[in-house]
């Protein structure tokens, strides 16, 4: 049996305006959430026109692009979890396309992740085609795992509904951040910096991996259900929310030899030309379908989403000077260490520059 797609009807009007329109194809992301019983799509965006695209039937880099541009923004609990498009060729002509896209896509998306997947998640994508031809329009769903390739295509169900998100939980917490990232010397590439940036934070992200949470200042254990945090009552109608305020505690324990064999961290010394000092507040606040979920689903995708607004502002701080600077690794250096904070919630300096006057 096929998966089991429920959609705010509020993307049935998105894609219906998209079919009016003359340009064709049309490429976009499907956005939502995904569990083990039912599937949930809250959103579609349209891939912008590419300049640079050629006469493919499907751009591939610039759709993996937009995917990861559109991941770094999305809250937490939400993810890419399909693509659609609108054209008039047969399904069977864009199967394979499609499915080279979204492997391209899942592992764009995936290479700025700084966690370990977990074996109970989804790895299955969808992909919407849509006829705008026909007189009813025709919608064809179906479903395959970008992690085998050879794996069957799987017909799936696509039902919209209204109100789909209306009562989901929110789990939301504030995280006080100050942290220092080493940063290569002069002589290096820009490849390098990018390295000791992500390892760096890596290193972080493990740490908040182990780190416990609080609940409304409660620890609960992880298989109780999420049912009594703060209901929050919209519009004087039976829509609901419940939501909760958690606190992210890191562990700082010692550790045998014995107990850490097979993730020994060891002091390096190394020449380096500075130091990147990110100071601030990440605010994280994550969606989780169904009216019960578990503390053990909202602590893993509050972490993942706090691990995920620290890694994309330091990314995309580098992709700037890049932009704007070039490759040269001394001018980017040069160009943190003018930065000044913003009204930004989360900004970075340098400290301790070592960089040879030029």
């Amino acid at each position: 049996m096929g998966r089991g797609f429920i959609v705010e009807d509020a993307v049935e009007g998105y894609l219906s305006n998209l079919c009016e329109q003359p340009t064709s194809p049309t490429t976009g992301l499907l956005i939502g959430q995904n569990s083990a019983q039912r599937d949930f799509v809250v959103m579609a965006t349209r891939t912008p026109q590419s300049q640079e695209s050629g006469k493919d039937l499907v751009d591939k880099e610039w759709m993996c692009e937009h995917a990861r541009q559109v991941s770094r923004m999305l809250p937490g609990g939400l993810s890419v979890v399909g693509v659609f498009i609108i054209t008039d060729s047969n399904v069977s002509d864009i199967l394979n396309p499609l499915q080279q896209t979204v492997c391209g896509l899942d592992k764009t998306i995936s290479s700025e992740h700084l966690w370990v997947p977990t074996d109970d998640e989804v790895v299955e994508y969808v992909i919407l085609h849509i006829n705008p031809r026909t007189k009813t329009t025709r919608t064809t769903c179906r479903t395959f795992n970008v992690r085998d390739l050879k794996s069957p295509w799987k017909s799936a169900d696509w039902k919209y509904q209204s109100s789909v998100c209306s009562a989901w939980t929110t789990v939301s917490c504030c995280l006080n951040v100050d942290i220092m990232l080493p940063l290569p010397d002069r002589r290096a590439g820009v490849e390098s910096m990018e390295a000791c940036l992500k390892e760096g934070l890596q290193v972080w992200a493990r740490q908040i991996q182990e780190g416990f949470c609080l609940f409304n200042g409660k620890r609960i254990p992880e298989d109780v259900e999420l049912t009594s945090g703060q209901l929050h009552i919209h519009n004087d109608i039976l829509c609901s929310k419940i939501v909760f305020n958690v606190d992210i505690h890191m562990r700082f324990l010692l550790r045998l030899d014995h107990q850490i064999e097979n993730q020994r961290l060891s002091n390096l010394v190394q020449q380096c030309g500075g130091s990147v000092s990110v100071r601030g507040a990440v605010h994280s606040r994550v969606f989780l379908q169904g009216g019960k979920p578990k503390s053990k689903l909202a602590e893993k995708l509050l972490k993942r989403d706090v691990v995920s607004t620290m890694a994309t502002r330091v990314f995309m701080m580098v992709e700037d000077l890049l932009t704007s600077e070039g490759a040269s690794l001394t001018t980017i250096l040069n160009s943190i260490l003018n930065l000044t904070p913003t009204n930004s919630k989360l900004y970075l300096t340098l400290i301790r520059p070592f960089i040879d006057p030029l």
